[in-house]
């Protein structure tokens, strides 16, 4: 074995100057889901980054299979198990406030930087270079294999997985595999991932707008109406929230802008919500007694800056995966509704019933109706899992930590697939950068990972 891991991590040196330029090549490729085209089913951008990938696995030597746009299959191997990893090629939108171009994959201080780096084009390219020297090294007769080799290109990750629910309907479920997509030393749990909306009728001539998805803190909200803008400056002034938010007039209408911090949705402490900063603010700006004024009522008494819903009854927790964590994502005003768009991690333990209960209770008193629109069940590998062993003890033997495996709040490819776990690129102690400015990821790290990811594809590739 001491052998093999030598043969590959020399294989992923020598690739260091290609694996470095294909990373910054595929962030330099807008791919945020847009309108839909023929046999782009996530638009153009998603589909050049899929043709992206055909072209560089074609290049590799894999064979290729596009599923109508929705996912792109490279393979090696004729066994009937196989190995399979997935990463995706989707991107949430870039936000503000960056200190360098978001899709230009600028190299600087030892890091690439870029919409994607570390969630998921860095990682989902050092992942295909190490199934490639696995390959290689098969082909050259350096190592034998017991399962075939399979690398899955999702498009659709940051907004439903639809790109996995379709692929899966026309190809297998891998006999073992990983997804480059959370933290290492390896991810044994997800908690449950729920998305609803709460809509309600409202009066008025007013409009409001915050956040893009909800699976991201949103970092900006605005708010448009009739109100005194001297008295929203007093408002703001009292609350302390003067770099929070902006008051100023628009063509005669006056408007609110708040400003928060975008962080990933399973991790909404480390962000700032701007849509809680309004709803705080026009509790004592919005003073019409209409049915918004009940809807901003509720909001900040049963949500404001709570992020695990204890306010809505919900703070659910166990000890295999911690505490529930809710996200506000979106809030739209559509026709004559206003709408919310929440995102929810729940707990291993926790059933759906019992959180859609408790809000339905809660909701009744003021009118709001309430829609699911996502729910993901929580999944749950025990510690002695063949996957999770075996990834395991590959993280260690690179690393010599020793932590334990995690169960966390992301959702990622592996509730989509069977027999599949996240496994990196993330490391304890990582600062979070993933859905947030400047997004990154260490040369070193990419380089790291690609050495790991190749070993644990020749391991799993092995039959146990």
């Amino acid at each position: 074995m001491e052998n093999v891991r030598k043969l590959i991590n020399e294989e992923i040196e020598n690739l260091k100057e290609d694996i470095i330029a294909s990373t910054v090549a595929l962030i330099k490729i807008k791919s945020v889901e847009s309108t839909a085209q023929d046999g782009m089913p996530f638009g153009k951008g998603v589909n050049d980054a899929l043709v992206f990938c055909k072209d560089l696995c074609q290049k590799l030597g894999f064979e290729t299979k596009n599923f109508d746009g929705y996912a792109l299959e490279a393979r090696f191997g004729e066994h009937s198990e196989d190995m399979c990893v997935i990463g995706h090629l989707d991107v949430v939108p870039e936000g503000d406030g960056w200190s360098v171009p978001p899709y230009e994959g600028v190299i600087k201080d030892g890091k690439i930087y870029g919409r994607g780096a570390i969630d998921d084009k860095g990682p989902t390219i050092a992942a295909l270079y190490g199934m490639y020297v696995v390959k290689k090294l098969a082909e050259e007769g350096k190592i034998s294999l017991d399962r075939s080799l399979r690398f899955v290109f999702g498009t659709n990750e940051e907004s439903g997985s639809k790109c996995l629910q379709y692929y899966f309907k026309k190809a297998k479920y891998p006999t073992v595999g990983f997804t480059p997509d959370a933290d290492f030393p390896v991810i044994q749990g997800e908690k449950g991932f729920l998305v609803f909306e709460l809509s309600k009728k409202v009066d008025g001539n007013f409009f409001i707008e915050g956040g893009e998805r909800p699976n991201m803190v949103p970092d900006r909200c605005l708010f448009k109406g009739d109100f005194d803008t001297q008295r929203a400056r007093d408002i703001i002034s009292k609350k302390g929230l003067e770099e929070k938010a902006t008051v100023y007039e628009e063509n005669g209408i006056a408007v609110i802008k708040t400003k928060g911090v975008s962080a990933h949705g399973s991790l909404p402490f480390k962000g700032e919500n701007a849509i809680s900063y309004m709803f705080d603010l026009l509790q004592d700006l919005y003073q019409k007694e209409d049915e918004f004024k009940r809807f901003v009522e509720f909001y900040n008494k049963h949500i404001g800056y709570d992020v695990f819903g204890k306010n809505l009854n919900i703070g659910f927790e166990d000890q295999k995966s911690g505490k529930l964590v809710l996200n506000v994502g979106i809030v739209r005003k559509v026709d004559d509704k206003i709408v919310l768009t929440i995102n929810i991690r729940y707990p291993v333990d926790t059933k759906y019933e019992d959180i859609e209960r408790e809000i339905k209770n809660i909701i009744k008193e003021y009118e709001i109706d309430y829609k699911l629109i996502t729910d993901m069940p929580p999944l749950y590998f025990e510690r002695d899992h063949f996957l999770i062993k075996t990834l395991l003890d590959v993280y260690k033997e690179f690393t010599g930590d020793d932590s334990e495996p995690l169960v966390i709040g992301g959702g990622t490819y592996a509730r989509w697939a069977r027999n599949v776990v996240a496994f990196g690129p993330n490391m304890p102690g990582d600062e979070e950068v993933a859905h947030q400015k400047d997004e990154y990821i260490n040369i070193e790290r990419l380089l790291m990972c690609a050495k790991i990811y190749a070993n644990a594809i020749y391991r799993l590739a092995k039959k146990e």
